[in-house]
């Protein structure tokens, strides 16, 4: 199936014509996920004009093949070795040509009218210097994507705790998840806090004054990046009337187990980054030893819940009974 751009699309690069949006997505392995993210910017676009790159993260699965025969008008940029997220999206920030910017995963879909109502909320106030909107699970539901952000309350109380999933509401809760008890029908600064980059949109003078995304971090790359932000005297905003389905992580790298192990293990060692960075006020507070060894106890906890999950999920498909292969 080919795809074709809007007019306000404005193609390749090969134009000097004013671009007000510039839409960047990262993938890497995701050639199916990035076609339909393609196809929904296409069918809900801005009514500005726009260009996409695309920055191929060395993907093996005939990503940046499927781009060039469907879509000649995207910019793409081909990774040769895989550098992945906070790379790749830097690399397309010094590309990009519009006024504002976009970062946004494969694993999205785009729905009608939320990149114009993002752009609209960064025009109206001045002072915002980044927008997230209201993602949705493939099932309809709002996902957590307005947080407070890292701190140990988080680690209790956060998108990941036992006591967010089994009691939502509770108070505790309400302070790291923002969007609890707000009205979803209008917009609010997230004090304190940030907006996924599985949507985020930035003016480019804010980008150029806070600079690239931490290389370092995959992890906490979106909270890093509020902060510095935040810090830069702007506000990070929540506009839930700018919706977008997100297909929470299917754009991953956690095929195997070996990878998602690894990845509980980067998930702690970006914490003590992003802690050192943000948050450690003095090298002799006693912090420096309870945050590691803290970090560390949450590392085990991950470990054995994801071990007892990988044990079930072997003894579900031993126990399951084998089809007969008789005709």
């Amino acid at each position: 199936m080919e795809f074709t751009a809007d007019r306000k699309s404005v193609g390749d690069g090969g134009t000097t014509a004013a671009v007000t949006l510039s839409v960047i997505i990262s993938c890497y392995n995701t050639r199916e996920l990035l076609s339909d993210c393609l196809q929904s910017i296409y069918r809900n676009p801005p009514s500005e004009p726009y260009e996409i790159i695309v920055v191929d993260d060395a993907s093996t699965d005939g990503t940046s093949e499927m781009v060039r025969a469907r879509l000649p008008g995207v910019r793409l940029l081909r990774n040769e070795i895989n550098c992945h997220y906070a790379f790749s999206n830097n690399r397309a920030i010094d590309q990009a040509r519009g006024q504002y910017l976009l970062l946004l995963n494969s694993d999205t879909v785009v729905l009608p009218q939320s990149l114009d109502r993002m752009i609209a909320l960064l025009r109206m106030h001045p002072v915002a210097g980044a927008v997230g909107c209201r993602l949705l699970n493939e099932d309809g539901t709002i996902q957590w994507s307005v947080k407070s952000l890292p701190n140990p309350g988080s680690a209790l109380f956060g998108a990941r705790s036992f006591m967010s999933r089994v009691f939502p509401n509770n108070r505790f809760t309400r302070k790291h998840l923002l969007h609890l008890g707000r009205d979803m029908t209008t917009p609010f600064v997230a004090d304190d806090g940030y907006v996924s980059s599985a949507s985020l949109m930035a003016p480019r003078k804010v980008v150029d004054a806070v600079g690239y995304l931490d290389t370092r971090l995959a992890y906490h790359v979106d909270a890093d990046y509020c902060k510095r932000i935040a810090d830069a005297g702007y506000q990070c905003w929540y506009l839930p009337t700018a919706i977008m389905i997100h297909l929470n992580h299917k754009g991953g790298t956690t095929a195997n187990t070996r990878v998602r192990f690894r990845s509980l293990l980067m998930f702690e060692v970006h914490s003590y980054i992003y802690y050192r960075k943000h948050v450690q006020r003095s090298v002799w507070s006693p912090m420096q030893i309870l945050v590691p060894l803290g970090l560390f106890a949450h590392f085990l906890i991950l470990v054995a819940a994801q071990a007892c999950a990988e044990f079930v999920g072997v003894m579900r498909s031993l126990l399951q009974p084998k089809k007969s292969l008789a005709p």
